[in-house]
């Protein structure tokens, strides 16, 4: 699906439920958290070095995109020893090495972003992701795009297209799941907007299509894991992310020739679900972030 070419051919844009309100400025703080991946429910995933997600975000992506991410693929898929999801580290090894200014943990794709997390004192280990990205935790390799031209079309998209008059933070200083976010919910976007127009002229066989409805299945794969929440809206954000992915496994899930109105049913609340998380988004990428909570969904 090459979001960057089709993207243009649409003009329709889902209505967010955030109410877009004026604010002021500030960066929020970074609140770096202990993982909060469950060990024992990860354990249950399949520890094969699965490959076919990679396989899908590649083919959904243009040459340039291809380029960005197959050095990774080269050096993430091995990362993890024989049967074992993640690399081995330490919460305090992660924070001495990867923490930023604002104390988030940013692991490069590059660099086994998926982690078998210790912590001294404590017989717990806890597997997260500490990319930006949203990856197969198999391999570490992303489900989607990651390139900067997708960066540069997403985030202003969800930022100053959205409400021009709201202050909003820096890429920079987006914590890691709103970047992944930022990412996944944009690819998302254009899917639902593709199979909304395969709906209208009644067309399943066209590769927009198809590929719409892979992205859908990959994303709500078990294996496809989001980045770790380091602060405490990104708990809020994971849980909105988790029922838009069930929705949108639901939708890929039916046949539309066989059965079109259960499709249309579905299409609807793939929709919903993902207008919420957008909106919320919105919400969290502005300086003001707890005000317009407040504001849109009360105390």
């Amino acid at each position: 699906m090459r979001w960057n070419h089709r993207i243009k051919m649409f003009t329709a844009i889902f209505s967010l439920v955030a109410v877009l309100t004026a604010c002021g400025g500030g960066a929020k703080e970074a609140t770096t958290k202990e993982p909060i991946q469950d060990a024992g429910t990860v354990a249950t995933a399949t520890n094969s070095s699965d490959t076919s997600t990679a396989d899908s975000s590649a083919a959904d992506t243009n040459a340039e995109d291809s380029a960005d991410t197959s050095s990774t693929s080269d050096t993430t898929g091995a990362s993890s020893e024989e049967g074992k999801i993640g690399v081995d580290s330490t919460l305090e090894e992660l924070k001495q090495k990867y923490a930023d200014k604002l104390g988030y943990i940013r692991v490069p794709l590059n660099d086994h972003p998926v982690r078998r997390v210790s912590e001294e004192g404590s017989k717990n280990i806890n597997i997260a992701n500490y990319s930006d990205a949203v990856v197969n935790m198999n391999t570490g390799i992303p489900i989607h795009s990651d390139s900067q031209r997708l960066i540069d079309d997403a985030f202003p998209f969800f930022t100053i297209v959205q409400a021009p008059e709201v202050s909003y933070v820096s890429w920079e200083e987006a914590t890691n799941l709103e970047r992944a976010m930022v990412k996944t919910l944009f690819i998302s976007r254009q899917a639902l907007l593709l199979t909304e127009d395969a709906m209208k002229n009644k067309d399943y066989t066209s590769q927009s299509f198809t590929d719409s409805m892979e992205f859908f299945k990959n994303a709500a794969e078990f294996d496809s894991m989001a980045p770790v929440a380091q602060h405490t809206y990104d708990i809020t954000l994971t849980k909105l992310y988790d029922k838009a992915r069930e929705s949108w496994a639901k939708l890929a899930a039916i046949d539309p020739e066989q059965d079109e109105a259960a499709f249309a049913e579905k299409y609807t609340e793939a929709r919903t679900e993902a207008n919420n998380v957008m909106g919320l988004l919105n919400i969290l990428l502005s300086t003001n972030e707890e005000e317009r909570l407040e504001q849109t969904y009360g105390k």
